[in-house]
């Protein structure tokens, strides 16, 4: 469950990468401008197309480094579980809101995959799946590590309702507010942790 290495990038392209996920993440792909970009990287638009031949380029670049930022983020929260007394999972759902108001690259993650550009869909949809099954992955290790008196198979569910979470928490991140966010982790956290409990004493008693 790794994610792939990027290749690497020059200093000027990593600049420009650094500029474009910022833009990217506040205007999105259609209403971002390369000169702007290129402006903002302290060059002129051509040469930024010595670096990128094309905004496509960029923008899939972007999204390799901010896939692979996010991916690091999902082992460090899922790396910290072993010393955390919430259940599986809570530590990423915690620190996902300010994650996401201080990262330009989580922000940049969600707005494309939500709202993927036409010509690009699949493979946006691809690097997002594999986002997700990477989360669903650590989860997983987390809840076997946690409740080891109860059988994989009967976590299966719960991993599939933890992605649910994430998706729900991942809507209110881009249209609601930090409150809203706030009030809907708390209460799905309440269900999913009875159920996990609920889980947890039925087996230990079967």
């Amino acid at each position: 469950m790794i994610h792939r290495s990027l290749k690497p990038l020059s200093l000027s392209a990593s600049n420009i990468c650094a500029v474009a996920v910022e833009h990217f993440a506040d205007h999105g792909y259609d209403a971002s401008s390369l000169n702007e970009i290129a402006v903002g990287a302290g060059m002129r638009k051509a040469s930024l197309y010595a670096h990128f031949v094309s905004k496509d380029a960029l923008f899939l670049t972007v999204f390799e480094i901010a896939l692979a930022h996010e991916h690091g983020c999902i082992e460090r929260c899922f790396g910290d579980e072993a010393g955390h007394a919430g259940v599986p999972g809570q530590l990423h759902l915690e620190r996902l809101s300010a994650r996401y108001e201080a990262s330009a690259h989580l922000r940049f993650l969600l707005r494309t995959a939500y709202f993927p550009p036409a010509d690009i869909r699949s493979v946006i949809t691809t690097g997002f799946e594999g986002y997700l099954t990477r989360i669903r992955h650590d989860f997983q290790g987390a809840a076997q590590a946690r409740y080891t008196a109860v059988h994989p198979e009967a976590l299966e569910v719960y991993c599939d309702a933890y992605l649910g979470i994430v998706d729900s928490l991942h809507v209110e991140l881009i249209y609601s507010t930090s409150q809203g966010y706030v009030k809907r982790l708390a209460a799905l956290m309440r269900v999913f942790r009875d159920s996990l409990a609920m889980l947890e004493r039925a087996d230990r008693f079967n």
